[in-house]
């Protein structure tokens, strides 16, 4: 990890690759892929069945196999002590009750002689995806499954690796705590597959949503079109805005607690002060070598990791709406203030008594947010997400005349007369003229068919 000043003739070159974090995967990963995706839709369970005993070393025998049974839930949840399911069951009741209080709800506008309702509809079906290579993530499930619920979906699918045909009971027992329909032991590009195209037992689906590794990611992105993803996650990142007004310790865990996610963490400390940049940097190497994912640590410190001294808290500002990272720490004084001034982010914790690791399992918001600069445009996965909206119009006969002006202007100006000549004709004051139009219409379709019966003798 290094530190790096805004006034130093290196930083741009340093700022661009931190910038350029969201490129695609090379085309070597891409290709392969495809090649899963396309072979899932030929081969469907076949190839599930196939590519499960080739990633997760285990063979499942047939393709009822990769459902897991009401027997192995029930006996995964004998592992779990009371207070890891109270634990799981407050943070399923706090994500709960946030996302009700988030839900979108209908919209009537109304003018004279015109009424116009949004609706909101639940989606049908949704595909959950946890990962599970490197550790167990119940509280991704929980972060997933509950917006979805709150929605309303009718059917909520979760898929997720079964290492050595085996699942990590936490993830179990949160996937029975939100009420989930059905959990598939299958992990990777094909899980998403499967999820995008169906098969004799997975189930096609309207949308696909969860963090996972670099072929998961790529995989949404093939299949975006086919099936409704939520956002191509990239490896977790964490901005903190430091000003030297808390200990040096706090923005040094949370950084360490970032970098432990992956190798290819983003974890940076931007402050305009030097020697409090020094003062995290030597705590972080510290604490690093007692942490169980060491190995882990030191190579996001080494790959992505940088600690950047501004000239100002301005600047540092400035920075980190440029860099729009999934999660911004704001350690200073006024730190509400400074907050309000980010605006490219995933979530924003303020303060000292706000980690980032509060927002991963227990305040509500969900932790399945945008990566890699898309903050700028995108959103955290929320109850929006399994819904969709449709509108419905109506509008008086009076009123359709006051508009139809504009609407035929409009329509001529494009082109398109059929669309003018759709509101011309309402314009007319009986019926009796549309019946004319149809019946000249079909005078001459009669006359058509005629032509045509003679031509042919």
């Amino acid at each position: 990890m290094i530190i790096v000043s805004t006034k130093s003739e290196d930083f741009e070159g340093v700022f661009k690759r931190i910038l350029a974090r969201n490129i695609s995967p090379d085309s070597t990963i891409e290709d392969r892929v495809r090649k899963i995706i396309i072979d899932v839709r030929e081969r469907k369970d076949k190839a599930l069945i196939d590519y499960t005993r080739k990633f997760d070393g285990w063979n499942p025998v047939s393709p009822e196999r990769l459902i897991m049974t009401k027997k192995e839930i029930e006996q995964a949840e004998k592992y779990i002590t009371r207070e890891d399911r109270k634990a799981i069951e407050k943070a399923a009741e706090r994500i709960e009750n946030y996302h009700k209080s988030t839900f979108p709800g209908n919209v009537i506008y109304k003018e004279r002689g015109a009424k116009i309702e949004r609706v909101v509809i639940p989606l049908e079906l949704v595909g959950l995806y946890c990962p599970g290579g490197k550790a167990g993530y119940p509280s991704t499930v929980l972060m997933s499954a509950i917006p979805a619920k709150v929605a309303g979906v009718k059917k909520i699918y979760l898929a997720t690796p079964a290492v050595q045909g085996k699942i990590n009971p936490y993830t179990i027992f949160a996937a029975k705590v939100v009420g989930v329909d059905a959990i598939f032991k299958i992990g990777g590009a094909q899980a998403i597959a499967a999820f995008a195209f169906g098969t004799d037992v997975v189930p096609s689906v309207d949308k696909i949503a969860g963090p996972g590794n670099i072929y998961v990611a790529t995989a949404k992105r093939l299949v975006q079109g086919s099936v409704g993803v939520d956002l191509i996650a990239g490896p977790s990142e964490l901005v903190t805005i430091c000003d030297g007004s808390v200990h040096p310790l706090i923005p040094a865990i949370d950084i360490i607690a970032q970098a432990e996610h992956d190798e290819r963490a983003l974890c940076v400390a931007v402050s305009h002060v030097g020697p409090y940049l020094h003062q995290i940097k030597n705590i972080v190497y510290f604490l690093m070598k007692i942490m169980p994912r060491r190995d882990i640590i030191e190579e996001a410190f080494r790959s992505q990791s940088v600690l950047i001294q501004t000239r100002s808290l301005e600047e540092s500002i400035d920075l980190v709406n440029r860099i729009a990272p999934e999660h911004v720490g704001v350690l200073t004084r006024n730190a509400m203030k400074v907050a309000r001034e980010i605006k490219n982010a995933g979530t924003v914790f303020v303060g000292a008594n706000s980690p980032p690791a509060v927002g991963d399992y227990i305040a509500g918001p969900s932790h399945v947010l945008p990566t890699g600069g898309t903050a700028r445009f995108a959103s955290g996965l929320s109850v929006e997400d399994f819904v969709k909206k449709t509108n419905i119009i109506f509008f008086t006969r009076r009123r359709m005349v006051e508009v139809s002006e504009h609407a035929i202007r409009l329509a001529n100006m494009e082109g398109l007369f059929g669309h003018a000549f759709s509101v011309e004709k309402r314009l007319q004051k009986t019926i009796k003229s549309l019946d004319y139009i149809l019946k000249i219409y079909d005078e001459e379709g009669k006359k058509t068919n005629k032509n045509k019966e003679a031509n042919k003798k």
